[in-house]
Order: C-alpha cells, then sequence, then structure tokens
C-alpha cells in the first residue's frame, strides 16, 4: 500500500494499474459499451457519497488507453526526428565542402580517402612527379615515399571524396566496423588487399548506417551516382588495405590493374 501511495505502478489482479497523486475526486460518469466492452452497470452515473480517501487508481480500459496515447506520440516523434535526421545528419556532400557542412564536427569519408591512393602517403606527399619510364622505375624502387600517390589522380583527391559530417565518438565507431570489414574482405580477395569501389562503396554504407542510422541504401545510391559522375565505374579497382600491408605502390598497382584487365580478357 505505501508503494502505490508514493505514486507509483503497480499491478492489480494481474494487471498493470496507473497510479496517480492528487485530490481525491468520484470516477467519471462512462457510456454504455465502453472501452471495457459494455460489462452491466457500466453506463450508470456514479454513486454519491464520501469521496474515496487515497491515490485514484486507473482501471485496465483507461490504462491501455492511455498507454496508446503515449506511444503514439513516441512514434510521431520518432518520425520528426527521422526527417531532421536525413535532412541535417545524413547528408552527403564533398570533403572540399567540409568546412561549410561540418563546421562543428569530423567530415568522414564513407570510402576512406585511404583507399585511393598507396599506403603511407598523403595530401603533400601524394605527388609523384614523371621522368619517364626508365627513370621512374628506378627512381620508385630506391626512394620509397616516391611511389605514392592517388591511383586515379586525374578523377579522385582527397577533396573529391564523398563524406557526412559525425563527431568525433562517432567517427571511431565508424571506423572499428569498417575497418575490420575491409582488413577481412582486402585480405582474401583476389588480387589480395584490394576491392572494386561497389564493394567499398557498400562496406561504407553499412558502418556508416550502423553508427549514424542513416538510410544505408540511401548513402549507396548517393555514392554510385557521385562516383559515377566521376566517369568510376562499379568495377573499378582500390587498395582495400587498412593496416597498410599491401606495398601497392604506384607501380604495383599498375601491375595488378594489368592482370585484371588481361584476366577479363581471357574470360
Amino acid at each position: 500500500m505505501s508503494i502505490l501511495a508514493q505514486g507509483a505502478v503497480g499491478q492489480q489482479a494481474g494487471a498493470g494499474v496507473l497510479v496517480r497523486k492528487g485530490p481525491p475526486r468520484l470516477p467519471a460518469p462512462r457510456p454504455a459499451g465502453g472501452l471495457s466492452g459494455g460489462l452491466p452497470g457500466e453506463g450508470l452515473p456514479a454513486s454519491p457519497g464520501t469521496p474515496v480517501k487515497g491515490p485514484i487508481l486507473l482501471g485496465p480500459p483507461e490504462y491501455y488507453a492511455a498507454l496508446i496515447g503515449l506511444l503514439n506520440i513516441l512514434v510521431n516523434r520518432m518520425k520528426d526526428n527521422q526527417h531532421d535526421e536525413d535532412k541535417e545528419k545524413c547528408k552527403i556532400y564533398s570533403y572540399r565542402e567540409a568546412e561549410k557542412e561540418c563546421p562543428n564536427g569530423r567530415s568522414h569519408h564513407i570510402v576512406p580517402d585511404r583507399c585511393w591512393r598507396s599506403p603511407g602517403t598523403r595530401r603533400q606527399n601524394t605527388g609523384r612527379p614523371s621522368f619517364g619510364a626508365s627513370i621512374d622505375e628506378l627512381l620508385d624502387k630506391f626512394l620509397a615515399h616516391r611511389g605514392g600517390g592517388y591511383y586515379y589522380a586525374g578523377k579522385m583527391d582527397e577533396g573529391k571524396g564523398q563524406c557526412i559530417c559525425v563527431t568525433e565518438e562517432e567517427h571511431l565507431a565508424i571506423h572499428a566496423v569498417y575497418d575490420s570489414l575491409e582488413d577481412q574482405y582486402g585480405g582474401n580477395a583476389i588480387p589480395q588487399w584490394t576491392a572494386t569501389l561497389e564493394k567499398l562503396e557498400g562496406l561504407g554504407a553499412v558502418s556508416v548506417s550502423a553508427v549514424t542510422r542513416c538510410d544505408e541504401s540511401k548513402i549507396r545510391e548517393t555514392l554510385r551516382k557521385r562516383h559515377q559522375d566521376l566517369e568510376l565505374d562499379k568495377d573499378t579497382l582500390l587498395r582495400a588495405d587498412p593496416r597498410g600491408k599491401s606495398g601497392l605502390t604506384m607501380p604495383k598497382f599498375a601491375e595488378v590493374l594489368s592482370r585484371v584487365q588481361q584476366a577479363k580478357l581471357i574470360k
């Protein structure tokens, strides 16, 4: 009895009841055929008499009606949040727009920037000036950093990479999912440590959706369209090597591409 008096949720005859604090009052009259299905005497007005002392209990019909109302409010609010999320949180943009689109967050490359370039290179280290095929081969052999660069430099670089705005915590969580998937797939791929752009678009969409709850299919569709606009088809081969184990320098990656093309011609 003490728990009911404190306004807690209790149980009565095996059914949930809500306890409401406040001044005692008589139950309001209910028409016949009400929520409980029209039990005998339901249509009669409340009998006058001394007000009941203590907390007023809502019976099962009122309890379930209140619960349904609350659920409707929560569902509508969830839909509103989802709509807001689609407009604000799930927007995909190129990294060159990061300052405008994500001023207080972290712009995450959905297909990581590293997949487009050789291991150990980034930004100012990705340039690869050419001095002719024979000289380039010698330089690449003796100068480790010279092998770096974007594999499709004319079509893709850091600024063109497609991003979504997340928090630092979300960024770490996304990479925890994505890096594991990429490492597993790349390690078992043929050629090893490679994957098609379509495959990495899928892994990127799955990992972002798992953390942000953004629509996975919409992310896939957007990435495919944006990459297609850059003349990067779904079979474009990329590096799938989150730990930098592949050693796919520019010359080595060119060799891999050549072998893949030859295999396609044979088929």
